[in-house]
């Protein structure tokens, strides 16, 4: 079978930088969006309202939001951010709905999962997107005071979308779609009004049938919610299944046209890619905050562990990974930056977030490590590290995997243009590539070396994943080299974090570049790997051996 391939984005700064060539370092000037008055005064009343000490404690106690806060978000305006005034919404813009969800996040992140998931990628943004004006009409004021939800997921879906085991066929007598199935791992779905449902709709005469997007209320006859699901963390998200019994659904809830419920898919899924970054850019920040105020405490300066050379080590990561998780979230809130680049951006800053956490943790020690709720009872003051721990792990996982991801950008690039040959809009007209106005060379010569040596086996799948990672660095770095110009750190820095940070970013470069070259360590951790699968490794032999030793000796 052949590899799957992708085409290559002239517009993308990753897919330049693994065509070998540094991307143009220019943005289309004031293309950033700014906030109005009304939308700083709305952000300024919510993050007044996430000032309350007291409210992750009751998101923690309870197993699902509690109704109280759910109606002070309402009371709020969290559910009608970005819905059109001509519904009753506040027509503010995603730019201020991100805004919210980092808000959001930094108070507890189920509060930001929950208004995300009925606004980046629930019944909002799909009727919006891809709703009659008589469906807007219809529907929106209903999504004014409630969440509701996104129902992709499924049990045995896995990888990727996949064959969908949620059917549904069009009974022409009712005029109706008849819809039969388990959608699982649902946000919102135990609490949600509306859910936008992908269905596999059977082919008819009629249609051709395929992957097909219905608005599902769940007052409709055969739909259940629940039983709620919970997770090591987020903890009073109120996330389950949502079950269709031969539910009967009205013709007119078709969102887009039948059998393009992909479309639907990809472009809630673009919005998530936006979203999740500043999400974890929330967490990064509060890492570092936590690290900070723990180094100023009177009681470590008195120790001298803040002088520490190890605690050093870590405080020093801290700063870079929350300089580069700015960056890259920066780079990719330009309303210009490409789908592949929001992708990269999507793993970078989930990754960062992910270790920021077992950082700051690593730091505090014990007190991080304790819930809030053991340390009052203690009266001792709260740390919010362990939840912010188990929290921000899942990041890694949902709206696509790292893995996933990763394995979308590793696929070769169809028929890829010279870059030469481009038109002049994207590149410049001959094979050099642009002179930067950044200051670091580094980036397009370890770039032109990626190249080189991918080309030298294009199909190896475990060069390509290597190739990746090496690709990700250097666009974190390239993020970062134009955020520092943007902010005039290039030619008078504040603080050494810059060079310190693209420092590393270049050594994470080279590293995976050596490894590009050392075959055989590729081809023995697939041997490894396929040992495993393949039940070769005796476990009960080669990993108890050593307890059975200890165990003769008695």
């Amino acid at each position: 079978m052949s590899m799957p391939t992708r085409l290559f984005d002239p517009d993308s700064a990753l897919d330049r930088l693994l065509a070998g060539h540094r991307p143009t370092p220019e943005l289309p000037p004031g293309a950033r969006p700014r906030l109005s008055a009304a939308e700083t005064a709305f952000l300024d009343t919510l993050r007044a309202w996430c000032a309350d000490d007291a409210l992750a404690a009751h998101v923690e106690a309870s197993a699902q939001l509690p109704d109280r806060l759910l109606v002070e978000l309402d009371e709020l305006g969290a559910f009608r951010i970005t819905i059109p005034r001509q519904y009753g919404g506040l027509g503010f813009s995603d730019a201020c709905l991100l805004g919210a969800l980092g808000v959001l996040s930094a108070a507890h992140s189920t509060l930001c999962e929950v208004v995300a998931a009925h606004q980046v990628v629930g019944a909002v943004r799909p009727l919006v997107m891809f709703g009659t004006e008589e469906q807007r009409s219809r529907y929106l004021p209903q999504l004014l005071h409630s969440a509701s939800a996104f129902a992709l997921n499924e049990a045995g879906l896995g990888y990727g979308i996949g064959p969908l085991s949620t059917t549904a066929w069009f009974d022409a007598d009712n005029d109706c779609y008849r819809v039969s199935g388990t959608k699982t791992w649902i946000t919102n779905a135990t609490i949600a009004s509306h859910a936008v449902v992908l269905v596999d709709l059977a082919h008819t005469p009629t249609s051709a049938g395929g992957i097909t997007a219905l608005l599902i209320s769940s007052d409709d006859a055969g739909v259940v919610r629940g039983p709620h699901s919970s997770f090591a963390g987020l903890r009073g998200l109120p996330n389950g299944q949502l079950h269709f019994d031969d539910a009967r659904i009205p013709a007119d809830r078709a969102i887009g046209s039948t059998g393009e419920g992909i479309d639907v898919v990809l472009a809630c899924l673009a919005a998530c890619r936006a979203a999740l970054p500043v999400a974890c850019l929330a967490t990064v920040t509060t890492c570092l905050e936590n690290a900070s105020a723990w180094a100023r405490e009177e009681r470590q300066t008195t120790r001298n562990l803040s002088t520490n050379p190890q605690i050093q080590a870590h405080l020093a990561d801290l700063t870079t990974t929350a300089l580069i998780a700015n960056a890259v979230t920066w780079f990719a809130l330009e309303p210009s930056c490409s789908t592949l680049d929001a992708e990269a951006a999507k793993v970078i800053v989930s990754e960062l977030a992910a270790h920021a956490t077992d950082v700051v943790l690593q730091v505090v020690g014990g007190r991080g490590y304790e819930t809030a709720a053991s340390a009052l009872l203690r009266s001792e003051p709260p740390s919010h590290i362990e939840r912010i721990w188990r929290d921000t792990r899942i990041t890694r996982i949902f709206d696509s995997s790292t893995e996933m991801l990763k394995d979308l950008i590793a696929q070769p690039v169809a028929d890829a243009p010279k870059l030469q040959h481009l038109a002049p809009s994207a590149v410049s007209a001959d094979a050099t590539p642009p002179t930067p106005a950044v200051s670091e060379p580094w980036i397009a010569e370890l770039s032109a070396s990626l190249h080189e040596s991918l080309a030298s086996g294009p199909e190896d799948l475990q060069r390509r994943a290597v190739a990746v990672d090496c690709a990700l660095a250097l666009y974190a770095a390239h993020c970062l080299d134009h955020y520092r110009s943007h902010l005039g750190e290039d030619v008078a820095p504040t603080t050494a974090a810059w060079n310190v940070a693209l420092d590393e970013l270049c050594t994470q470069a080279e590293v995976h570049l050596r490894r590009l070259d050392d075959a055989p360590s590729r081809v023995a951790r697939a041997d490894l790997a396929a040992e495993l699968t393949s039940g070769a490794i005796n476990r009960t032999v080669a990993f108890t051996l050593p307890l059975a030793e200890i165990g003769a000796t008695k």
